[in-house]
């Protein structure tokens, strides 16, 4: 997992349910910040916290503090407040057994370091609920951690007489595709000339047509990162599921 200082843990605290583990809801965040965050999170290669943290929260032309307000007095107001909605909506659900009451409230979760496999098995659950993923349009798949590359060694699988050859199939087609990003960008960047395009829009369309061509190389084990908001009653039926 990630690591933060005590002065990091501290300022994200009270915007999740926890700061170690890879599946986390967020908390005491207005809609416009969770779906504005979200939609960076699915661009970018680094986690949902680190984001929220460097993007969001540290950066003033965010108007982060503005929007959500976090000073000391105006937190103990809105922990109370949400105190409230959760005894109103635990009397309404246990009290009377109306599920559809939970259609009408929202969580947003992120959900971190797990296989391509698995987003799909979770975003398969369409009905209220709304998945994004890590993009492999628009974000590069070419880091590795401690020396490994990103994908998931199922117990089974590395436990059987396949596990040298799983990950040394696995390992080339990341070298691959790590190996063809600079040529490919090259080649990208030949077939469409800048023109009047600003650096960063060119920058961006190139990468995201490098990325295009690339990703059929990456193995379906590759490890990601995602975020979801949903219902109650979708939730329920994930978790079922």
């Amino acid at each position: 997992m990630e690591e933060f200082t005590d002065e990091e843990k501290k300022i994200l605290a009270p915007f999740m349910t926890n700061l170690d583990k890879s599946v986390f809801v967020l908390v005491n965040l207005p809609e416009v910040v969770k779906g504005a965050l979200f939609s960076r999170y699915s661009r970018t290669g680094k986690s949902l916290r680190r984001v929220l943290l460097d993007e969001f929260i540290q950066s003033p032309e965010t108007g982060f503090r503005e929007i959500v307000g976090h000073a000391e007095v105006k937190g103990v107001e809105q922990s109370v407040a949400i105190k409230k909605a959760e005894e109103f909506y635990d009397r309404v659900l246990v009290g009377y057994g109306d599920d559809s009451v939970a259609e009408l409230a929202s969580a947003h979760i992120a959900v971190e370091n797990l296989s391509n496999v698995a987003t799909k098995v979770i975003q398969d659950a369409r009905i209220g609920f709304s998945p994004l993923e890590k993009s492999t349009r628009y974000v590069y798949f070419d880091q590795q951690r401690e020396g490994k590359w990103l994908y998931y060694r199922e117990p089974a699988i590395m436990q059987s007489e396949f596990a040298a050859d799983y990950e040394k199939t696995c390992d080339k087609m990341f070298e691959t595709y790590a190996k063809l990003i600079p040529k490919i960008s090259a080649w990208v960047m030949e077939r469409n000339p800048q023109g009047e395009a600003s650096e960063r829009a060119y920058g961006a369309a190139t990468r995201a047509k490098t990325c295009d061509i690339l990703r059929g190389l990456l193995p379906a084990s590759t490890v990601t990162n995602m975020g979801a908001m949903g219902n109650g009653r979708a939730f329920e039926y994930l978790i079922t599921k």
